[in-house]
């Protein structure tokens, strides 16, 4: 397992020389009925034509009390379309200490500038998450996100975004991120 953390770290080191933009994260999340986690992650994206992107992450979450961890890697990528749409699909790993599986996921969203504030801009979307053996691996879930970016240079950004997450888990989370374009 270590191995393959030494791995994605590089790889994530090497990819992001070739991004146009790296992001960090850090999340709480609020597991109703359960343990709460705090998440890091991670993560490069490369813009491959004016309307597709690609991204490649690293998240990992850590379960209170028990210390619990869950690693999760992931490549996605975009497709921006008018007015602001866009969606992105994504196929992932995750890793922890009682299980390992596949799974995928497609996230539509909308965005748009908020009028009178110059730099702020607001997005919501919907993912949808499941592991490609839905039957033998409890990962599907259903996510309402909304997010407010302020724009504090051409090139840096940080945001504010909430998740409700519903389905196999049930959590209530707040994260705060900061990405760097090149």
């Amino acid at each position: 397992m270590k191995k393959i953390f030494a791995i994605l770290a590089l790889a994530i080191t090497g990819t992001a020389f070739a991004a146009d933009s790296f992001y960090v994260e850090s999340q709480h999340n609020n597991n109703v009925g359960g343990a709460a986690q705090q998440t890091y992650q991670l993560g490069v994206k490369k813009d491959l034509t004016s309307t597709i992107s690609g991204d490649l992450g690293f998240s990992n979450a850590q379960t209170e009390g028990t210390n619990a961890l869950g690693t999760r890697l992931e490549a996605g990528a975009t497709v921006a379309g008018p007015f602001g749409l866009a969606v992105r699909t994504a196929v992932g790993q995750k890793y922890s200490n009682t299980t390992d599986f596949s799974y995928y996921s497609i996230e539509p969203s909308i965005s748009a500038a908020v009028p009178g504030v110059a730099g702020l801009s607001a997005k919501v979307g919907y993912r949808w998450r499941s592991a490609f053996d839905s039957s033998q691996n409890n990962d599907q879930t259903h996510t309402a996100r909304y997010t407010l970016a302020y724009a504090l240079t051409k090139v840096d950004t940080v945001s504010v975004r909430y998740d409700r997450v519903q389905g196999d888990s049930n959590q209530k989370t707040v994260a705060v991120a900061y990405s760097r374009g090149f």
